[in-house]
């Protein structure tokens, strides 16, 4: 049905209009995407840096004369309205646009992205957060807001949380039980404490590739040192109603098919003390240097539950691989595809008021910030992907207990305290910026979760 009804907007001159702050890799991609459907357009690009934003119009076929760049409120709206491609520096202008119905957060910061998400949705705008780092500190409120605005607050499709999300909600629709569900990560012994500057070569990008595609290596460095993986699977916790079985999940070194054997209960032969856990499966064999023959990959996976003998009859014979003493089975995409698919959970949020996969307004989960290196007294921190933290993901009420502080308020954060290598951070450990949005934010969050609690 997207494709019919996107049609007919097109039909009716009556695109559906997206604004996209943020054009590193994947914000410049879903221009890309979106530059080649029908009944949606790109109307309108933030980025402090301007270079990037008309570079991923123009390498999607917007000719360079006719990209505007707008510096008042009338600007943007004039060029919005006659079609133009344009260009401005602050996100929050696109959030204030009367034409855009739409807006995609794909920042990657938590201070900006949850600043943006929240104005957008107060102007009664959908908000699509690819900024995962923004969604599991604050989401819960985020979706608090949209709720009251009547839009939608979605995951984005294509990227692994909202892609595994999908295979957790068509198992959930068939009554079929989520044992375990989450991604596939290639996660070598010296990952853990790997800094930007050796994202490039452990991916294996050249200088034309890091240029071309605008890559943020502290962001790729995240993706390398576990810190992105344990993010998503917060995100996809906390949309799917799931917990970690413990700090930081098991994510053993597994093939295809033995993920539905160690992704099952201790009884029946796995690591799960519990059903209905988020957990990553590493392709990375256990001398922590080669690859596994049949991994997963950067893939999703979910495993599935079922009691009653005809549908495990179909699922093992169809080659699904079993475990659970032949109730457990595995379900898996070995690829998500990033901003190719993005568009779609726009579209179902403008046509269908439907999300691809939101946080809950009380999480389950929480992704804590732990120590990548031995740090000292005094010493600022800066975040996930960097030099100083790591995040491991763990059970909301577990942090809220502890007083464990967030990843996404470590940045800027200054110890007071020597912590070591592997210890996770307390808020009592650091002093914060009481200037922070994205701080004040969720001191709310936490104080409408907690009252809820009680």
């Amino acid at each position: 049905m997207i494709s019919q009804l996107l049609a007919q907007r097109e039909a009716e001159s009556n695109p559906i209009r997206v604004g996209v702050i943020g054009t590193g890799k994947f914000g410049a991609g879903l221009v890309a995407q979106i530059s080649q459907m029908k009944g949606m357009e790109v109307s309108a690009i933030a980025d402090i840096n301007a270079h990037n934003a008309r570079y991923a119009y123009v390498s999607s076929g917007a000719r360079e004369e006719d990209i505007r760049t707008a510096e008042t409120g009338d600007e943007l709206e004039e060029a919005v309205r006659a079609g133009k491609p344009v260009v401005v520096e602050d996100g929050l202008a696109l959030t204030e646009s009367e034409s855009i119905e739409v807006v995609v957060e794909s920042t990657g910061l938590p201070e900006v992205g949850a600043r943006h998400a929240f104005e957008a949705l107060s102007s009664h705008k959908h908000v699509v957060m690819v900024n995962v780092e923004a969604d599991v500190t604050v989401g819960p409120f985020l979706r608090r807001t949209a709720d009251a605005a009547g839009v939608v607050y979605t995951m984005v499709d294509g990227d692994q949380p909202a892609v595994t999300w999908n295979i957790v909600e068509w198992a959930r629709s068939l009554g079929l039980e989520i044992v375990a569900a989450g991604r596939g990560t290639i996660y070598f012994e010296d990952d853990f404490e790997g800094t930007p500057e050796t994202a490039a070569a452990r991916f294996g990008f050249t200088e034309d590739h890091i240029e071309r595609r605008t890559i943020n290596l502290k962001m790729f460095n995240s993706f390398r040192d576990g810190t992105k993986a344990q993010v998503e699977m917060t995100a996809l916790a906390n949309a799917a109603g799931l917990i970690p079985d413990r700090r930081g999940m098991h994510e053993p070194s597994v093939n295809l098919e033995e993920i539905p054997v160690r992704f099952s209960l201790r009884e029946e032969g796995g690591l799960l003390s519990r059903h209905g856990v988020v957990e990553l499966a590493n392709s990375v064999a256990d001398d922590g240097k080669s690859m596994l023959p049949n991994a997963l990959k950067m893939g999703v996976f979910a495993v599935v539950r079922t009691e009653h003998p005809f549908t495990r009859e179909d699922l093992a014979y169809h080659g699904c691989h079993v475990g659970g003493e032949g109730k457990n089975f595995l379900l898996y995409r070995p690829y998500h595809l990033v901003a190719v698919p993005a568009p779609l959970s726009i579209a179902r949020a403008v046509l269908f008021d439907a999300a691809n996969g939101s946080c809950a307004a009380t999480p389950t989960a929480e992704c804590i910030t732990v120590a990548k290196r031995d740090l000292r007294a005094g010493e600022e921190l800066d975040g996930g992907g960097g030099y100083t933290v790591v995040g491991q993901c763990e059970k909301a009420p577990v942090a809220q207990d502890e007083g464990l502080l967030p990843l996404g308020l470590a940045d800027q954060a200054v110890l007071k305290r020597a912590i070591g290598k592997g210890e996770a951070i307390a808020y009592s450990d650091v002093v914060l910026n009481e200037y922070s949005f994205v701080l004040n934010m969720r001191r709310l969050q936490d104080d409408l979760v907690g009252h809820e609690r009680v």
